[in-house]
């Protein structure tokens, strides 16, 4: 994450009991996904806390590169994946349902394609300005192509989702990634999946909002 080791390990240890809260609201087992986002984002923050250890404590130094590549295989190579499968698995329209497998395939192979890269490029972590900036050696035509599927597939499925006020998961998403690349252009991998990370607790009331419903039609 940014700003600091506590902030990383402070977000995982809400975002870990967001995720405990959300498991007990599932009634559904195809909710599972959905209900996971908070607790996956809770690792990844925990990922972090450790980028920034082994950055800032000596003793800690030779966990850097292993900390940083779970942090980035989380926010570059599951999250393109894991939101449109959660999201389709909730969705029960047939169109609707036709757009986000196509989705869910495109994110398949930008996952299987972004872990090559990251296993065959060189990356960097460094802490600058009271941030951590990632540094992926990627060739530039596929970082341009990341950044556009990316977005579409972390972001677009919340619209497309007729479950409803699915939207409320995914506008701050798109607020938070602009915020981040006007203000820190420099260090959007880290800002924005802390943003991300945090909003996620939303997640807990659309659970919520969906059990709900579930008792509501089953009475």
């Amino acid at each position: 994450m940014c700003f600091s080791t506590t902030a990383s390990f402070g977000a995982g240890v809400i975002l870990s009991g967001a995720g405990i809260l959300a498991a007990t609201k599932v009634t559904e087992p195809k909710q599972r996904m959905f209900a996971a986002i908070p607790a996956i984002f809770a690792i990844q923050q925990f990922a972090e806390g450790f980028v920034w250890l082994s950055l800032t404590q000596e003793p800690f130094a030779d966990w850097l590169r292993r900390a940083a590549f779970v942090f980035l295989f989380f926010a570059e190579v599951l999250w393109p994946l894991w939101i449109p499968m959660a999201i389709l698995r909730l969705e029960n329209n047939s169109q609707r349902k036709k757009i986000l497998r196509f989705l869910a395939g495109l994110g398949l192979v930008f996952a299987l394609h972004t872990f090559y890269y990251l296993l065959t490029n060189a990356f960097e972590a460094q802490i600058a300005e009271y941030h951590i900036q990632y540094k992926l050696h990627y060739p530039p035509t596929f970082v341009l192509f990341t950044w556009g599927v990316y977005g579409i597939l972390t972001i677009l499925p919340t619209f497309i989702s007729s479950v409803p006020k699915m939207w409320i998961v995914g506008l701050p998403m798109m607020a938070s990634f602009f915020i981040a690349e006007m203000l820190y252009p420099n260090y959007v991998i880290s800002v924005w999946c802390y943003f991300a990370a945090i909003i996620s607790i939303i997640v807990v009331i659309q659970q919520m909002e969906m059990s709900k419903r579930l008792k509501f039609w089953q009475q």
